[in-house]
């Protein structure tokens, strides 16, 4: 079973543990461990071409947040070497690598979430108490794919039209403008249109009825409360001070075993069901 076959709430309270962690526990084990386990999952989910994709965006992401971080941050006392004078500190460079696992984990993550919280599933949870925050939550999850779309059906008609066919930069540019502006304009008509057409149907006004397949069962019940167990029990470990992390003026690193593997399994659950559901999968193709 995988974590999208699960209830939508069940998904819901397993990445909010998980993201809390990620954002509140600034520690490079914890970092690390949410990164990893994050791309794991999307890696699984998506094709080769696009795994290998997003590695160079977040290795870039990181690396940039890496090397930057001293050039603001002089804090420290092990200068590595100095830049105009001012001294680059190892101290400074592990906190900005720790700071880019954090938000590259983030990210990830959030991109699991879209995977899993269908926006059926984000109606199903959000629906009944706040539909107005549901649909804006849906129509910004098919935000980005609509606006890819319609660029390109504007740059298409664009070509055929046969208008700024010079390569030169200045028309290249001008050409550019052009879908800009068409863009943001089909943009803003697409979110007029809907919010009139919603507004047109009632849609707020009294309590919606939903139709929907989904069954809280005992498996749901039984994932929740192990996440929140684990969940509880990292945060009471980080209360301890067990997975704090200072940088400043030296590096000290308070992270036992324990919180740190729990969390660590937390993080590789979607990854281990992903895996599991594909061998299972291929042991019954192979028996027939």
């Amino acid at each position: 079973m995988r974590l999208s076959a699960f209830h939508p709430l069940t998904a819901l309270v397993y990445f909010a543990a998980v993201l809390a962690v990620t954002m509140f526990c600034f520690s490079p084990a914890v970092g690390i461990c949410s990164a990893v386990g994050a791309f794991l999952f999307c890696a699984v989910t998506q094709s080769c071409r696009q795994t290998a994709s997003d590695l160079a965006f977040y290795s870039f992401l990181t690396a940039v947040l890496t090397v930057t971080n001293p050039l603001f941050s002089h804090k420290g006392v092990t200068p590595l070497f100095f830049v105009n004078g001012k001294a680059y500190t190892k101290e400074a460079l592990f906190y900005g690598l720790t700071a880019g696992l954090s938000l590259t984990a983030v990210i990830m993550w959030c991109k699991a979430l879209g995977k899993v919280l269908t926006r059926e599933k984000l109606l199903y949870i959000f629906g009944r108490k706040t539909p107005k925050a549901a649909l804006v939550i849906t129509m910004t999850m098919g935000f980005i794919p609509k606006l890819k779309r319609l660029h390109r059906q504007l740059l298409d008609a664009l070509n055929c039209s046969g208008a700024n066919i010079s390569d030169s930069r200045f028309d290249r540019l001008k050409k550019d403008c052009t879908v800009f502006t068409a863009l943001c304009a089909g943009t803003l008509e697409r979110g007029a249109d809907t919010a009139a057409s919603m507004k047109a149907r009632g849609y707020g006004i009294q309590k919606r009825s939903f139709a929907h397949s989904f069954k809280f069962r005992a498996w749901d019940g039984i994932f929740v409360a192990t996440f929140s167990v684990i969940f509880a029990l990292v945060l009471i470990f980080s209360a301890k001070g067990e997975l704090s992390a200072a940088f400043y003026p030296v590096i000290k690193l308070e992270n036992s075993v324990f919180p740190v593997g729990m969390f660590a399994l937390l993080c590789a659950f979607p990854f281990i069901l992903e895996v599991k559901e594909s061998i299972k999968w291929k042991y019954c193709l192979a028996k027939m």
